[in-house]
């Protein structure tokens, strides 16, 4: 049998609208008599006897009363409707039969019936072999209730649902009320995010941000943020037109600025300067750094003696040997030498 050989669903029962007789559970004489069917023996022999020999033809209401009965039944049960327990029908039938369902009067159920010859009332004090479908008795869903406290097997479903328990999540997971205090390897922690540490301890940080274009502070102003800040130099204030700042605040507060230049490959001064730990001290004057691409401009003033290493004397140098020299030759070597 297949889906789509299910036969129609009968809206109408049969002789709804015509004449018909109720069809007693009994034959009684005068049923026997008059030729009326009963459901116990159906139609009487008079109305399978000849008419000639004195039978009598089945009444037609009779039909019309059977198959309203049988109609009306096969749409109760195609429109979904499940019978209430009663008690005259289950002494008429011996009991229900196990696996038979009817619908709950006072409370919301649905009956299954567990056994056999089955009298009792699933709503009554006895009311054994019933079973209330509604109320899983074989423990197949869980109940909103009971808000998950009915999962056979906890460990298992938090796996499927990739959650974790108390004792997981102390594990796994950071506590805000800890601010970090909970992290197991601090340093690495920090190196792994890039940056570095509030107290002195040593840690390889990957980078350290920049902040961008920073103000030149200026008077008694100090750095707001405790640390070590990078900023960048974009004719913001500084002795250079551009560079990189590093900035240290502590008690006290320290810059040192190193300058690029706006030519390739060209070389940029670098400058430090201070300023002590006291609210109404100034910054201290820049002081540049000198390099051997930036040496101070009177690293050799003229009439310093130095050491060379070879018999020939470069331009611009004398050889002196405690001589006299001519003070209209070397006007800048009188000024040293004046005796």
């Amino acid at each position: 049998m297949k889906l789509n050989d299910k036969p129609r669903q009968l809206a109408v029962p049969f002789a709804s609208a015509g004449d018909k007789n109720n069809i007693p559970d009994k034959a009684t004489q005068q049923t026997k008599e008059s030729g009326n069917a009963a459901y116990d023996s159906g139609f009487p022999p008079v109305t399978m006897t000849p008419i000639s020999a004195g039978g009598i033809p089945p009444h037609g209401k009779d039909f019309n009363g059977l198959m309203h009965d049988i109609t009306a039944a096969i749409r109760y049960v195609q429109a979904g409707g499940l019978y209430t327990y009663n008690a005259d029908f289950a002494g008429a039938i011996g009991g229900y039969a196990k696996d038979a369902i009817l619908a709950g009067v006072s409370t919301t159920a649905v009956w299954l019936n567990t056994i056999d010859d089955n009298l009792t009332d699933p709503e009554g004090a006895d009311s054994a072999g019933w079973v209330n479908l509604l109320a899983d008795p074989l423990k197949l869903f869980l109940w909103q209730k009971n808000n998950l406290s009915d999962l056979q097997n906890k460990g298992t479903a938090r796996d499927n649902l990739q959650v974790y328990s108390q004792e997981q999540t102390d594990i796994k997971y950071l506590a805000k009320d800890q601010n970090g205090g909970d992290i197991p390897e601090k340093p690495l922690f920090v190196q792994n995010i890039g940056a570095l540490p509030a107290s002195g301890t040593a840690v390889a940080a990957n980078r350290l941000a920049s902040r961008g274009a920073l103000p030149a502070l200026t008077g008694t102003t100090r750095g707001s943020d405790s640390g070590l800040i990078m900023g960048e130099v974009y004719n913001n204030g500084y002795p250079t037109q551009y560079g990189n700042i590093l900035r240290l605040t502590g008690t006290g507060d320290g810059e040192i600025l190193i300058g690029w230049s706006g030519t390739n490959g060209a070389p940029a001064p670098a400058y430090i300067r201070s300023h002590r730990d006291t609210a109404d001290a100034e910054w201290s004057e820049w002081a540049m750094l000198y390099t051997t691409l930036n040496p101070p401009p009177d690293s050799h003033p003229v009439g310093a003696p130095i050491a060379w290493p070879s018999d020939a004397t470069p331009a611009g140098y004398a050889l002196m040997q405690g001589q006299s020299f001519d003070k209209s030759a070397y006007p800048l070597l009188a000024i040293a030498y004046p005796s």
